[in-house]
């Protein structure tokens, strides 16, 4: 039932750009897990609801999905990685299962990422594609790392410092079945290392924070080996959107947050997205958000002057949201949660509404004039 299920689920190509950060190296004392989602097409994937799975678990599916986290603090990505030449040795190819298929399993039936590794690793067998997958399973104490293809998968658990993974293999394992050139693995190599630096180089007290991931995310990717950075503005690869998690270990099923950049995220606002979250507002629900950020992507172009008022904002709402989430602690110690989802919804909404002021504002203002 569960191959049936998720059958028709395609295997989006995608270079994407994602990281774990370890919770021992973080300011916050939280696992982060993000990711720069970049496609070939823009194709209406970015529309973000709050589900509820057959189990009665709430989950955050946030594209097809391209990103996810459920109430128990699980997040998974998915990254393309290597071709494959050819199936594993021995392994039946049953039925097509492809990532968003096994992000969904992931979210509605796992309350661990040691579990959901398990999962993949149960059904992996049955994915059946040309590219190979790179996954990241999260939760607030244990991060892993996935290389898979059909009947084939090395795990690695993080523990500790920061992982970097493009589209290119890094688990060692799978050089039977890789087809990637040395130039495609060069690029996603040096895409890596400079994002990497990037993220040193933000960290404050040596430690990594929120606000030095998305500002990490917007570092523009040029066309020499040391400009390859995660936005991505290119007639054939872009950036779609962007997603920073930030697991709490005590109270995940409310206080764990997703920071969603809606459409390229050079050209639209990160806002907090606590867990707690009832349901989204309408222009996340139906993507029109998203259309709007690529709509000022196109008049302003990539390296725009309006980036520095959307940052501006998001220091705000990033400051708002750690002193309500603390607040919001102390009311699920009491067990006031009643009070505590009200104090999260209200202050997502106010944020909400004063991003979406501020998108109208250079919405309009890129319609008057051509930036240079």
């Amino acid at each position: 039932m569960l191959l049936a299920l998720f059958a028709a689920a395609a295997n989006d190509a995608a270079a994407c750009t994602s990281w774990v950060i370890h919770r021992g190296v973080t300011k916050s004392g939280k696992m982060i897990v993000h990711k720069v989602l970049d496609q070939y097409r823009r194709d209406g994937k970015l529309k973000a609801g709050m589900l509820v799975a057959p189990n009665g678990w709430r989950w955050m599916c946030i594209g097809n999905p391209n990103y996810a986290m459920n109430e128990k603090g699980v997040v998974m990505t998915t990254n393309d990685g290597d071709g494959i030449a050819q199936h594993h040795p021995g392994e039946s190819v049953k039925q097509r299962f492809g990532p968003a298929g096994m992000n969904r399993l992931v979210m509605t039936s796992c309350p661990t990422a040691e579990q959901g590794v398990a999962k993949i690793l149960e059904i992996g067998r049955y994915r059946l594609a040309v590219q190979g997958g790179i996954y990241f399973i999260a939760d607030p104490k244990r991060a892993f790392m996935i290389n898979i293809n059909c009947g084939y998968a090395e795990v690695s658990e993080i523990t500790d410092g920061l992982v970097v993974i493009t589209n290119t293999w890094q688990l060692p394992g799978g050089e039977e079945f890789s087809t990637k050139t040395i130039n495609g693995g060069r690029g996603d190599r040096a895409r890596e290392a400079n994002t990497r630096s990037a993220l040193q180089q933000s960290k404050i007290d040596e430690k990594y924070t929120v606000r030095g991931s998305i500002d990490t995310s917007r570092r523009r990717c040029g066309t020499k080996f040391d400009e390859l950075y995660p936005f991505r503005k290119g007639e054939k690869v872009q950036s779609l959107s962007s997603v920073c998690f930030e697991l709490d270990d005590e109270f995940p099923a409310y206080l764990s947050c997703a920071y969603i950049a809606s459409g390229p995220q050079q050209h639209t606002v990160y806002i907090p997205t606590p867990m707690a979250l009832e349901r989204f507002p309408e222009k996340f629900a139906d993507g029109s958000w998203s259309r709007r950020a690529f709509a000022l992507q196109d008049a302003v172009g990539s390296n725009h002057p309006t980036l520095p008022r959307m940052r501006e904002p998001e220091d705000k709402f990033l400051a708002e949201f750690d002193a309500a989430r603390e607040q919001a602690r102390t009311m699920l110690r009491d067990g006031k949660t009643d009070e505590a989802v009200k104090l999260l919804n209200e202050l997502y909404m106010h944020q909400y509404a004063e991003a979406d002021k501020l998108m109208n504002e250079l919405d309009g203002e890129a319609a008057k004039r051509t930036y240079p």
